[in-house]
């Protein structure tokens, strides 16, 4: 059983792990994009989009067009506060680490934790003994 216990650590410790390396990289690049215009860029591009086929039944043509502007504006104005998003990626990278650490503290100490009460409530598993 303390095998499966720590079996089950290490698995949910890869996916913590590479849960946060991409959660990383995708600020880092998503802070690159943004610094070198990405915004602007993004916004043009949903201010002309059709609506999707399966969404057009959905939705009518002014709802659409009322949605397309909103998000292609607020894209658009996000070219004002570029300067400090690449000041955050300066400090988010480093927490979504340091999220990570303290994440896989808590899983370390919870197989620890599991792993002792196995050892010491345990003891009757597998023996075929019965409880009274």
């Amino acid at each position: 059983m303390k095998i499966a216990i720590w079996g089950v650590f290490v698995f949910v410790a890869l996916l913590w792990t590479g849960g946060a390396a991409l959660l990383a990289q995708l600020v880092e690049w998503s802070a690159g994009g943004l610094t070198a215009g990405g915004a602007t860029a993004i916004g043009s591009v949903v201010a002309t989009a059709p609506p999707p086929a399966w969404l057009s039944s959905w939705i009518d043509a002014t709802s659409w067009a009322a949605a397309q502007e909103a998000v292609g504006s607020a894209l658009t104005s996000l070219s004002a506060v570029l300067p400090a998003i690449s000041d955050a990626v300066a400090w988010l990278v480093p927490a979504v680490w340091v999220i990570w650490g303290l994440g896989l503290l808590a899983l370390v100490a919870l197989s620890l934790v599991a792993t002792a009460l196995l050892g010491r409530f345990g003891r009757g598993f597998g023996s075929g003994q019965q409880a009274a």
